[in-house]
Order: C-alpha cells, then sequence, then structure tokens
C-alpha cells in the first residue's frame, strides 16, 4: 500500500513504525524539520516538510495515487481539512483525528462519513468508552471489542483459588466463551487444554458479548462498578460520565476548574459534581471516595492523574484506572500497582490500524506490548483451514482460533467445528505463530 501520514507525534511515529515494519510505501509529512528528519532517520519512508493541509504539500506527497492518507497532527482542523483535500485530489481512503471538545460528541469516538471524510476518530471519547465498558465488566481491566462488536476480548486476574492447578479440560466456562491466553510473570503463553491456572495469572477471555460476564464470574469474584468517581471534566472525563449514567451507575467528576465545573453540573444534571482539585487528600476524604468501586483520572496532566489515583487507592478504592498521554508510561503505571491504564494515543493507533488492513487481514490488535496479536483475517478459497475440524487442523503452537462469523453467526468454536472458505475469522497468535496462521489461511495458489 501506499500510504501518506501527516502530523509525526507519538501516533504519528509508531503508525511509521507498523507500516515500515509491513513493507508498506510510506511518505511522512510534518512542519516540524527535526519531526521529519528524525521519521528519516528511523525508518525507509520517504519525508516531507510542510503544511499538511497545503494542497502543494498534498500533491508533493503524491496523494492522488494513495492507498490511504492519515492525517494525525496535534490540531484537528488541519487533520480534517487534510483528508478532506487529499480524498478530493483521488485518495482512495482518508482517516482523520479530531479530539477536542468542539467534536466529542459529533463522532461519538467514531464516524464515518463526516464532512466527506471516511472516518474520524476520537481516542478521548474512545477511551471513555473503554473505561465504561471496563466499568461494566466483572473486574476487567482491558475490553477488547472484535468482529464489529460482536465478540469480546477481556483481561481479568485470576483469583478463584478453587481453579489454582486445575486443568483448564476440567474448568466449566459458560457456553461460546473460551480461555485465549494466560500472563504469568509477565510471559504471555496460549494455553492447551492441559495447563493449569495459578493465582494472580492474567487471563484473556474471548467471547460473545451476552456471555462474556458469566465468564468473568468463573475466575473472579468482582462485580461491576456500581459508583464511579472521575476526576477531570474534560473530553475523557465528561464522556465517561455520560456513558456511566446509560448504564445506571452514580458517578461523582470532581474538576478544579470552576467554569468548567459548572458546565458539567447542567449538561449532566444526573452527576454529582464537585469543585475542587483531584489530589487533595482532605476533599476525597470529605468525598468518602474509598466507598466507591472504580476511580477513573482522566486530566489532561499525566502527574495530576497519577497522584490522584494513588491516594485513591490509599484510600481504599476497589479498582483504579488512569488515563495517560504518554504510551510509554503505561507499564510504569501498572507495576505501581494501578488496575486500568488507558492510553488515547495508542487507542488511537490501534483504531486506525485496524482500517488499513488488506482485504484479507481486516484487523489487528497488539496486546501484552507486543507478545502477541488477535488477527480477523478472511479464509481464503481453497485455504488449508477450509472445511476442516479444528482438532485437526495444524495450527502452530501459540495460535487459538477464537471466533468464527460464518454470515451472520458468531460462533465461539470447539474442536468439531470447521471454517468454510469467506468466514472471518479471529485469531490469538503469538509472534512466532503469526506467519504459520497466515499461511493456513491464505488462498491457495497465493504465496505472500
Amino acid at each position: 500500500m501506499y500510504i501518506v501520514v501527516i502530523g509525526l507525534g507519538e501516533v504519528g511515529r509508531h503508525l511509521l513504525e507498523v507500516f515500515d515494519q509491513e513493507g508498506h510505501d510510506v511518505v511522512a509529512v510534518d512542519r516540524n524539520a527535526d519531526a521529519v528528519d528524525y521519521a528519516a532517520e528511523h525508518h525507509d519512508v520517504a519525508s516531507l516538510v510542510g503544511y499538511g493541509a497545503s494542497q502543494e504539500v498534498l500533491d508533493r506527497a503524491n496523494v492522488h495515487k494513495s492507498d490511504l492518507v492519515v492525517a494525525v497532527s496535534d490540531h484537528d482542523e488541519v487533520n480534517l481539512i487534510a483528508a478532506l483535500a487529499a480524498k478530493q485530489l483521488g485518495a482512495r481512503r482518508v482517516i482523520a483525528r479530531a479530539q477536542g471538545n468542539e467534536w466529542a460528541q459529533w463522532t461519538d469516538g467514531i464516524r464515518y462519513g463526516l464532512l466527506g471524510v471516511d472516518v474520524v476518530i476520537n481516542p478521548r471519547v474512545l477511551v471513555a468508552q473503554e473505561l465504561a465498558k471496563i466499568a461494566r465488566s466483572h473486574g476487567a481491566s482491558n475490553v477488547i471489542d472484535l468482529a464489529q462488536d460482536r465478540v469480546e476480548l477481556v483481561r481479568i486476574v485470576m483469583s478463584a483459588s478453587r481453579l489454582a492447578n486445575k486443568p483448564l479440560s476440567k474448568i466449566e466456562l459458560p457456553h461460546q466463551t473460551l480461555v485465549a491466553a494466560v500472563v504469568r510473570g509477565g510471559e504471555l503463553f496460549v494455553p492447551g487444554g492441559a495447563d493449569v491456572l495459578l493465582p494472580e495469572d492474567r487471563v484473556y477471555l474471548i467471547g460473545q458479548p451476552e456471555h462474556i460476564l458469566a465468564a468473568e464470574d468463573v475466575f473472579t469474584s468482582q462485580r461491576e462498578a456500581r459508583r464511579v468517581c472521575v476526576v477531570g471534566g474534560g473530553v475523557v472525563g465528561t464522556a465517561l460520565a455520560r456513558e456511566l449514567l446509560r448504564q445506571e451507575a452514580q458517578v461523582l467528576l470532581i474538576e478544579r476548574d470552576a467554569e468548567l465545573a459548572q458546565t458539567v453540573a447542567a449538561e449532566l444534571a444526573d452527576v454529582q459534581v464537585a469543585h475542587g482539585d483531584g489530589t487533595d487528600q482532605r476533599l476525597l476524604a470529605e468525598l468518602e471516595v474509598g466507598s466507591y468501586d472504580l476511580f477513573c483520572a482522566t486530566t489532561s496532566a499525566d502527574e495530576v492523574n497519577l497522584m490522584a489515583v494513588l491516594i485513591g487507592k490509599g484510600a481504599g478504592v476497589a479498582r483504579t484506572a488512569a488515563v495517560v498521554k504518554r504510551a510509554d508510561y503505561v507499564s510504569i503505571y501498572r507495576q505501581l500497582g494501578i488496575d486500568i491504564v488507558l492510553s488515547p494515543r495508542t487507542v488511537a493507533s490501534d483504531h486506525i490500524l485496524r482500517f488499513s488492513r488488506s482485504e484479507t487481514l481486516h484487523s489487528l490488535t497488539v496486546i501484552e506490548d507486543g507478545q502477541a496479536e488477535v488477527l480477523e483475517l478472511t479464509a481464503g478459497m481453497g485455504c488449508r483451514a477450509a472445511q476442516t475440524p479444528l482438532r485437526r487442523l495444524d495450527l502452530p503452537r501459540g495460535a487459538l482460533v477464537g471466533a468464527i462469523i460464518h454470515r451472520d453467526q458468531v460462533t465461539i468454536p470447539g474442536g468439531d467445528d470447521v471454517v468454510h472458505a469467506g468466514d472471518r475469522v479471529v485469531v490469538m497468535t503469538t509472534n512466532d505463530a503469526r506467519p504459520g496462521v497466515e499461511r493456513i489461511f491464505r488462498p491457495r495458489g497465493r504465496r505472500t
């Protein structure tokens, strides 16, 4: 594919890295010469210094022949104009990031065809939506939607001692759910029936959304968050509060800016809004945040979010969540005991990459810092996987078929289920196993 990336901040740089690894022809565009030089030095891409919304720059980038244009600069209007102009100039597909307050309700996270742009993504709203799903879960620290929201992948910590050292084949899971992966001591593996679980293992469950909560209950005693404290009344905090109200949760929102606090209180009458500093221990004690089920820090300042969740955790909150701008801080936050850590920039990158795949590979979701991937792909005509029961399919070690979508029917498969040519499948795979997975589902006669 020929891809033009406009804006070389953290999201743009991450996209360049992935596109470069996948062998695409990429042009990197930014007004900052240093950012462009960095991209050229670290990736095998063409580079161009200039204003991404300028027709001259877009012409020089040859967007008229591009398969994809991604506009992810720090300025929403620049991204939208650049994407729209690229589309008018002949780009096959264009994606723009718009994350300000002005676009929050327009996009509702993802909007198709907005102002003529194929896909507009608001990562802050997407983060809020993911936090709301986590609040609704029974202890999950991550919830990933797959197959157009018809399949969910959740990560929980195994705390049911009665299941310790019990083979997976002996654990009764609800209908249409599977254990897809286990992380132990920081190392991910795709388990077989003889493998056992240990306390504190991180378990990835995959299943139909209507059954996944029951699967979570097998491994943990936690319940959904009915009382949630949110620090920060910006885009993430307001969108989260709105989603939580739809789930009939009780919401307390703390905002230090008086004017913004008044605005949120007027917009969301059912939310208890407190004007104050979310890192003020006395205020948090007065508000009795320790009695809440979930404490979410969603301000635009990483340091404030970190301090707030640590204080909330010390106050006795059952679960804590923090939003971080710096994606490389995520592992540090987890080491400090914070249960849920989300980065809008990581969310933006993941969703953009889902829209940049081939006709065969529909999406790719990276988990556990790159140790494994969740692929959504189409079984090609005449592929080795077609018409073969899964128990007889020679999948490489480290791979698991987690879902089969045949026409409109979603199946979380067992060993006797089969894949038909043209079916969409969801596969959990380690990096070592991925080439073997792609060979099995590749159309007959195709070598690359």
